[in-house]
């Protein structure tokens, strides 16, 4: 019950953080955090994200002062894909329609959907994609001079009740003019959940560096009870709150191309460098809604192919794997043998000279399309059926594919009454 634990490194218990660390930096210039109507721009940078129209809603709904809420998005779709303002507003009931012509998409408004002029845009197209840090550097040309506060977050990222005013409360409680508030987000179900009794929340403290020199932020360690914000050594992407400021002196570095592992740490060493402090806030006010609950049981599912240590080895769990389970010419032990990779065991060797290691069974020449993925009706074998329904058209990819074949045989067809047509013409023009 102790207030401002810190969870000490290597599981060496809590230890209590001296406020005095907290130091006296340059405080507020002035007191708009306090105003119902200081202005807060969330930005997204979405790669074909189908969720980031779940996310605006999540962020314009829970906002006890939606008014002043805007959202500046920098989304990278592909033909078809839906765009977020046009999914926001049919989700109200007042679609916006799109201009002839328009190329990358500029809409009206006839039906005067609220939201429309709350969602600043960069529309580009999948092929223009060079990376998170890219997306994100094209933020700041969304701001205006007079904006106050920015956030950035991920494009599928969920909201809590009031979360504009408990933001700003916790950037005033640093009493910093330039405090950044930067932590991973707690998982969306643990939005309203008193964590380990304690109110524990991720505290960045702990990285790695790569043979390359790229540092990745480590798993979050943990503070529990904080009373007020505390200063933190590292910036996540995924939260990321501050005066606007911050977002057009220190903005994320556009030839930061294809990037994936180094991003946070060099923006954190930029930002910190600049003057900027992280602060770890006291409680959840956003969610991550990702899929991570589909990750792991990926990797379940993975570990239940490999036999890895501790792994679900039960007959439903192999059953489940249907069509994509271990093959039957070859053992797993021998692959373990020929690779040099052992996952039952943990154990690795570099093997660079292999040689050809022959099946179990007699050789049998392959038999056509009898272990395709594909069926002979063109459904997709041991695959969920509701993860490849689209959206956005509500055509799901096995009815696609059998769309396609009727589309073949239709030109099939065609092609023969032409060809047939051709021959009677010809032997009419014979004849006579």
């Amino acid at each position: 019950k102790d207030p401002n634990l810190v969870l000490k490194p290597n599981g060496g218990g809590w230890e209590q953080y001296p406020l005095e660390n907290l130091g006296n930096p340059m405080p507020p210039v002035d007191d708009k955090w306090k105003s119902p109507e200081a202005s807060i721009v969330v930005l997204i940078a979405a790669l074909r994200e189908g969720r980031l129209p779940e996310t605006l809603l999540s962020m314009f709904d829970n906002a006890k002062y939606p008014d002043r809420i805007y959202a500046g998005v920098v989304q990278q779709n592909a033909e078809g894909d839906l765009d977020a303002v046009v999914a926001v507003c049919q989700s109200r009931g007042r679609p916006v329609i799109k201009h002839e012509n328009s190329g990358k998409g500029l809409f009206e408004n006839p039906n005067n959907c609220k939201e429309f002029n709350q969602i600043r845009m960069i529309r580009m197209d999948v092929s223009e994609a060079a990376g998170p840090v890219y997306a994100r550097g094209r933020q700041p040309e969304l701001l205006e001079d007079n904006d106050d506060f920015c956030m950035q977050i991920d494009a599928h990222t969920i909201f809590k009740k009031d979360w504009d005013v408990m933001m700003l409360e916790q950037w005033g409680a640093c009493r910093n003019e330039y405090a950044v508030l930067s932590t991973y987000p707690t998982n969306y179900k643990d939005l309203y959940k008193n964590s380990n009794h304690h109110w524990e929340m991720p505290h960045l403290c702990k990285a790695s560096v790569g043979s390359n020199g790229l540092v990745r932020n480590a798993q979050a360690s943990a503070v529990a009870n904080l009373e007020q914000p505390i200063l933190a050594p590292l910036w996540a992407a995924g939260l990321s709150f501050s005066r606007c400021h911050a977002e057009k002196n220190v903005p994320n570095d556009l030839n930061l191309r294809h990037i994936f592992t180094g991003e946070e740490f060099a923006r954190g060493a930029r930002l910190w460098t600049h003057g900027y402090d992280f602060y770890t806030i006291t409680r959840p006010i956003i969610g991550w809604r990702s899929n991570r609950e589909e990750s792991h049981a990926s990797a379940r599912r993975i570990a239940t192919l490999l036999h890895a240590k501790g792994s679900d080895q039960s007959p439903e769990a192999h059953a489940n794997l249907g069509f994509f389970d271990i093959g039957t010419r070859r053992t797993l032990d021998q692959y373990y043998e020929f690779s040099g990779v052992n996952v039952k065991t943990g154990e690795t060797k570099n093997v660079c000279i292999v040689k050809y290691v022959p099946w179990n069974v007699p050789y049998e020449a392959p038999k056509s399309n009898s272990n395709s993925v594909m069926s002979a009706k063109g459904k997709i074998r041991g695959l969920d059926k509701e993860r490849f329904i689209e959206q956005e058209t509500g055509a799901g990819t096995v009815d696609n594919i059998s769309s396609v074949y009727l589309v073949m045989y239709i030109g099939i067809a065609s092609s023969l009454l032409c060809f047939l047509g051709y021959v009677i013409f010809r032997v009419c023009a014979f004849k006579s």
